[in-house]
């Protein structure tokens, strides 16, 4: 652990990290354990807005103590940002890249080349990418639950696409490309996710990975997977809600009254 700065090896600490990771070994733990460890969610974005009455790029150390203190972790704006300084602190050669979705670089992720070999690490989607994906080994295909996403070349030379289905049906997906961006890159679009009537704005989303199941909650719809069965249910009250956080996700110390509270009064309509 020497030579790595403090904030970092707090970071592997709370990933349940020993040591120094190296190599694809050292990449596939830390992949595995940061897509466990870490959930992908939107409370953290409506309690700053909360706070300041706008939006801004969340700093490492507020990172941190979410995932140490709340329970949280973020979305693609935090998540991959400072996984990407962290392998970069460990000695990876890794580079945060712009995806397109709706929009042109609206998502990030990270491309982690070792011993020539370029690998696809997501840690800010919400997806089910627990191992880096080599490159050069496309077509690379993903079952989760009743979906599949699959991995493949695109029309740029030097990008890929990432498309989920749920049978035949196409549901999203993004198209990484370079080049290889700072962080500051992406702070108007962190900004402008922040306005009304945006996606994390207008909805309550997590999702939590371990290493046998996930569970997912959009608003009141709660999707458990497990192998290859996936269930639905809809939550019916404030009380349901907290004891599925505790439960199912194992966020028991996630502010999610509050989190709702505050949706409530940027939607001007009650959740439950």
């Amino acid at each position: 652990m020497a030579g790595i700065p403090e904030p970092y090896r707090r970071y592997l600490r709370l990933l349940g990290i020993k040591g120094a990771p190296s190599g694809l070994d050292g990449l596939e733990e830390i992949v595995r354990r940061h897509v466990c460890r870490v959930p992908f969610e939107n409370v953290s974005k409506l309690l700053i807005v909360h706070r300041e009455g706008t939006g801004r790029s969340t700093t490492l150390s507020e990172f941190l103590d979410g995932i140490e203190h709340l329970d949280l972790g973020g979305t693609c704006y935090t998540n991959n940002p400072f996984l990407t300084e962290l392998l970069r602190a460990l000695g990876y050669e890794a580079d945060l890249l712009g995806a397109d979705m709706s929009t042109p670089n609206i998502h990030t992720s990270i491309r982690v080349c070792i011993a020539g070999v370029d690998y696809h690490v997501d840690a800010g989607y919400g997806g089910p990418f627990l191992r880096p994906i080599r490159l050069d080994r496309l077509p690379h295909m993903i079952r989760h639950g009743a979906d599949r996403y699959v991995f493949d070349r695109c029309r740029n030379p030097e990008g890929h696409e990432m498309a989920m289905y749920r049978g035949q049906e196409r549901l999203h997906g993004y198209v990484v490309h370079g080049p290889p961006r700072q962080f500051e890159f992406f702070t108007e679009t962190i900004l402008d996710s922040y306005v009304p009537g945006r996606t994390f704005m207008s909805c309550l989303r997590i999702v939590r990975f371990f290493e046998d199941r996930s569970v997912e909650l959009l608003n009141r719809t709660l999707t458990c997977n497990r192998g290859s069965e996936t269930s639905q249910r809809e939550l019916e009250s404030l009380p349901e809600l907290e004891a599925v956080m505790k439960d199912d996700f194992s966020m028991p110390r996630c502010p999610i009254q509050q989190a709702v509270e505050i949706l409530q009064q940027i939607t001007g309509e009650l959740f439950f």
